[in-house]
C-alpha cells in the first residue's frame, strides 16, 4: 500500500486519501510483441468526508474527461499525469452530531 500527499486534480487540492487508501499501479503486460505503453493507475479511497469535500471531489472528476493530476508519491517524487476517472463510489451517508458525512468514497484514476 502506498501513501500520497498533496493530491491535486486540475489544480484543486483534494481531501487527503485514507490511510491504506491508495494503490499506485503501473500497468505493463507480459506478452509477445512490443509493449506500447506503461500506464499508472491510482486506486484512491477516502476516510469519511464532509458533504463539501465530497462535492469538491465529484466536481473535479466530472469537470472534463481528461484532467491533470499532481501528487507526491511514496518515494517523495512529485508527479504530474493526465488521467481520467473510473466510476467513483460514495457508498453511504452517515450523520455524526448533526453533520452529514459521505463514507467509503473511492475512485480509480487511470493515466491517459
Amino acid at each position: 500500500m502506498a501513501s500520497i500527499s498533496d493530491l491535486y486534480i486540475n489544480n484543486v487540492l483534494m481531501p487527503t486519501p485514507a490511510l491504506k487508501g491508495v494503490v499506485i499501479r503501473t500497468a505493463s503486460g507480459k506478452m509477445v510483441g512490443t509493449i506500447v505503453a506503461r500506464k499508472t493507475t491510482l486506486k484512491l479511497k477516502w476516510p469519511p468526508l464532509t458533504m463539501a469535500q465530497a462535492a469538491t471531489l465529484q466536481q473535479a472528476l466530472e469537470a472534463t474527461d481528461f484532467f491533470n493530476v499532481r501528487f507526491t508519491d511514496a518515494g517523495g517524487v512529485t508527479r504530474s499525469l493526465t488521467m481520467y476517472a473510473g466510476t467513483p463510489s460514495f457508498a453511504q451517508y452517515s450523520w455524526v452530531e448533526g453533520v452529514q458525512y459521505v463514507v467509503d468514497a473511492a475512485v480509480d484514476l487511470i493515466e491517459q
